[in-house]
């Protein structure tokens, strides 16, 4: 074993343990690795930044951009706003329809595109049938991830294990070449969902109300402002309250008129009722310094959060939402949207407290507070979902039929062998721009750029894994391992293993290492490489056994109520499903 050789796997397991750890960016530890790979002289400057060009990323890219200019155009939205009506039957008939719409749409759409719309749709279809949204959600995102196993582009990693094994001469692969497996495993999912996982599924039992749910109320007092208090004449701006005591003022009672959501410029004067949120001791502070009064027994005014101007939403944090990574005070959010933060639920813990310091993440739950045009310009913003409808102005779509006709161009070019996949969708990506389905600062300002440059960095160490040798290496050690089980066992082995490697690290990620090592796997043992390609793509998405193995799971996982233990009961038993599936199946599709 050479000194490049443990470099190169020392540096792979820093960068795994570092992914799980979750202490630094993902896209910041991808773009260190090429770095230290260049500087380290393992890789040349051109290898170095192959990743950039790599046609994983590109193809990646295209489709991210794809998938905009269809729900910039609401074609996917008039789908989801269809299935919120259509007449599907009773209640599990209609479920299950919808999750048929789901899946014939993922193998087309990223995943995460079709979960960003049909959550609060499959919000309202549990609330009609009087279920909580925990037997609901589950089922979209699961059943949504196994519709993009269809067809090559309907996942990143389809995606990436496809360019990465053409770049080492394996082109065999066409559009609908997994479509049979991926029919097949479909089926199994689906029907596993709707018979023993649909007894597994949790029934967790949603509060009353949002201010029940997030516990709001305990932290919201009125405060009367009298004509002695140093905060007369002076605007919130000026008084900097929330930096100095932590709190937030919601609302301003001035006589027969009523302040919601105020923002900066918003003056205090004597007589003025403030309903102010923080904790019980920095409210108390902010009382005494200020000269504020409290009510006396019997003179309380109840200030009701969810009627008058004011509203109550709840809204989730989208893949690629300019909040993630950030906090509300980085953003400026009261007054970018006229609205006020109550509480945050952050993987499943309510936080009523310092939420301006909070850093945010994907999938987070905020509760918002603000007036119906306030809380409209947040639900257009595409870095969030509004759990529950937000009436917004209908405006015409003319281009939804041109973003279809696109998309069903790149579809059929793809599939028939008259482009190929990258070619295909750089070219949807030309026509999207130049009709104007999506504009290029959308491009810029929505697309997920962190799945591109996770990409750019990580491929680079798929090339430093192949020339050293170390992936040669990794994959004498598998096949030595399972000689014993045959082909099936070394199926078994790499489905296994990526799975494991997805449910703690990037499923892109774990693609780009594992599809050089099913290589050299393939060769050495004898066995149809397409069959162990074939195994990482589909292991790679068999996302199911944590909340935060893929995106779809996290967008979930608060709206839903779940547990982490409630992925393991659920997800485990289809995983261990899907693995037996995969090991008797893809040796019929890619005999050796």
């Amino acid at each position: 074993m050479t000194f490049d050789i443990v470099f190169v796997l020392g540096l792979t397991l820093a960068a795994l343990v570092l992914f799980a750890l979750d202490r630094l960016r993902l896209d910041q530890i991808a773009m260190a690795v090429p770095v230290v790979l260049l500087l380290s002289g393992i890789l040349t400057p051109a290898e170095a930044v192959s990743g950039l060009s790599s046609r994983a990323t590109v193809t990646v890219g295209s489709m991210l951009v794809l998938g905009l200019g269809l729900r910039k155009t609401g074609l996917v939205s008039a789908i989801g706003a269809w299935a919120r009506t259509a007449p599907l039957g009773g209640k599990y008939t209609r479920l299950f329809a919808l999750c048929l719409v789901c899946a014939f749409l993922s193998p087309f759409l990223m995943t995460t595109a079709v979960v960003m719309v049909f959550i609060p749709v499959f919000i309202a279809l549990a609330e009609q049938a009087g279920e909580p949204p925990s037997r609901y959600l589950m089922p979209l995102s699961f059943v949504s991830i196994l519709g993009g196993t269809v067809t090559l582009m309907g996942t990143s990693t389809n995606l990436v294990v496809h360019g990465e094994a053409m770049s080492r001469g394996f082109d065999e692969l066409r559009m609908f070449s997994i479509t049979p497996l991926g029919l097949i495993c479909l089926a199994v999912g689906l029907l596993y969902l709707f018979t023993a996982g649909r007894v597994l599924l949790p029934r967790r039992i949603r509060p009353p109300d949002l201010s029940s749910k997030y516990d709001v109320r305990r932290f919201v007092t009125e405060l009367h402002v009298p004509e002695d208090s140093p905060a007369n004449g002076r605007t919130l701006a000026e008084l900097g309250w929330g930096e100095r005591y932590d709190v937030t003022v919601l609302d301003i009672e001035r006589e027969q008129e009523e302040i919601t959501a105020p923002h900066g410029d918003s003056q205090i004067r004597p007589g003025d009722i403030l309903y102010v949120q923080g904790s019980a001791e920095r409210l108390l502070e902010l009382a005494r310094r200020q000269r504020l009064k409290t009510p006396r027994e019997g003179e309380e005014h109840d200030l009701d959060l969810t009627t008058g101007r004011g509203r109550m939403v709840e809204v989730l944090v989208a893949p690629g939402s300019s909040l993630a990574g950030r906090t509300l005070r980085d953003l400026g959010f009261a007054r970018r949207y006229d609205a006020q933060v109550l509480a945050i639920q952050q993987q499943g813990v309510t936080v009523n407290e310092r939420l301006a310091e909070l850093s945010l993440r994907v999938g987070d739950l905020l509760l918002v507070h603000g007036t119906t045009n306030a809380l409209q310009r947040l639900a257009d913003d595409p870095g969030f979902i509004p759990m529950a409808e937000v009436k917004t102005p209908a405006g015409r779509r003319p281009r939804a039929g041109v973003a279809a006709a696109i998309m069903v161009g790149v579809v059929l070019s793809a599939s028939l062998g008259i482009l190929d996949i990258m070619t295909a969708a750089l070219t949807g990506v030309g026509l999207m721009v130049f009709t104007g389905c999506v504009r290029v600062e959308e491009i810029y300002a929505e697309v997920e750029w962190l799945v591109i440059f996770v990409l750019a960095g990580l491929i680079p160490l798929g090339v430093a894994l192949e020339t050293t040798g170390a992936a040669e290496l990794l994959a004498g050690w598998v096949v030595t391992l399972t000689a014993p089980l045959g082909e099936a066992g070394l199926i078994a082995a790499f489905y296994l293993v990526t799975a494991i490697m997805t449910a703690i690290v990037s499923n892109a990620a774990t693609a780009v290492m594992l599809t050089p090592v099913a290589i050299f796997a393939a060769t050495q043992a004898g066995v149809n490489p397409y069959a162990l390609l074939v195994a990482v793509m589909f292991g790679a998405s068999a996302s199911f056994v944590t909340p935060f193995g893929y995106q779809t799971n996290v967008m979930i996982y608060g709206p839903g109520g779940y547990r982490f233990s409630d992925f393991v009961k659920v997800g485990g038993l289809l995983n261990l499903i899907l693995l037996v599936t995969a090991s008797l199946f893809i040796p019929l599709f890619w005999p050796s």
